[in-house]
């Protein structure tokens, strides 16, 4: 169904989308913050951001905000100063500006795929607002400089090893680590009593990759089947993942799965079910697993 490839694209997991890279050379956790920032100076650079106090380096004939700048550039002064969410979040961004700096004089031009498919004028001008936003915004990340690879997985190990679940749960996705049910079953705990919306939906967008076709215990029946990686997501979502229409996982959506229609990531989910049978067994597991995380 249409819907599990949209799983993959809504967590912005580019090595769904262009093939799975794995980070190599993975540093020991660091001990203390300078440890962390000389470590962190090792991944792979992209080109400086220079500004000049009115505007920073532009691309494409539309310059970067000083203040996206400056937003880019003191998180990532906190990521290389080894705070671990900072750092999830650097590779969370650099992953979110991947396949538009990869070539920006084209992107605008790249989506006219999309334009053509789009009926709704309501729709296209999502498209619209969604591109203007996100090219403005990757602009900012490294002056629109190409961003390697290397910069997602790295920040993403980098995070893990500082103690981010979530990092931690998308670092083994890209390394291809699959989980014994021991293992598993450990992490899963984790994750429930973590209370970390972060790590909850990671746990969805990472589910098939990481954990054993079966499981054990009283939460056996959340780790399988169809809607299990959907309904972790959807719970990291109502406990505050930011899946809102204007955020940065529905804008991903929009630009490569064309589902540019103003609506949070559950509602667009629900939509794209085959049936209401579906969505009631969505609700059940969802259900199921703020209770778990509550308890």
């Amino acid at each position: 169904m249409a819907w599990k490839t949209r799983r993959w694209v809504a967590v912005g997991v580019v090595a769904a989308l262009f093939g799975v890279v794995l980070w190599r050379g993975v540093p020991a956790a660091p001990s203390d913050a300078s440890v962390a920032k000389a470590r962190a100076e090792q991944l792979p650079a992209a080109a400086d951001v220079r500004a000049d106090g009115t505007v920073a380096r532009a691309s494409h004939g539309r310059p970067a905000e000083v203040d996206r700048v400056k937003a880019f550039e003191d998180l990532k002064q906190r990521a290389k100063a080894g705070d671990a969410v900072a750092q999830r979040l650097l590779a969370e961004t650099y992953d979110g500006c991947y396949f538009v700096n990869i070539d920006r004089e084209n992107f605008m031009d790249s989506l006219d795929f999309y334009r053509q498919m789009i009926r709704a004028p309501a729709q296209l001008s999502v498209l619209e607002q969604v591109a203007d936003e996100r090219f403005a915004q990757c602009g900012a990340v490294d002056g629109g400089a190409i961003v390697p690879m290397q910069l997602v997985t790295g920040w993403y190990a980098q995070a893990a090893e500082n103690g981010d679940l979530a990092a931690r749960l998308m670092d083994n996705a890209f390394k291809q680590k699959r989980l014994d049910t021991a293992e598993a079953a450990e992490q899963l705990e984790e994750v429930l009593g973590s209370n970390d919306p972060a790590a909850v939906f990671a746990m969805g967008s990472t589910l098939h990759s990481n954990y054993p076709a079966s499981a054990d215990g009283p939460a056996a029946g959340l780790m399988t089947g169809e809607h299990a990686g959907e309904a972790w997501m959807v719970a990291g979502c109502r406990m505050g993942y930011d899946c809102g229409p204007s955020g940065k996982l529905m804008g991903t959506l929009c630009l490569m799965q064309n589902a540019c229609t103003g609506e949070d990531f559950e509602a667009y989910l629900k939509r794209a079910m085959m049936n209401e049978a579906e969505r009631r067994e969505l609700e059940r597991r969802v259900t199921e697993i703020l209770r778990l995380i509550e308890a």
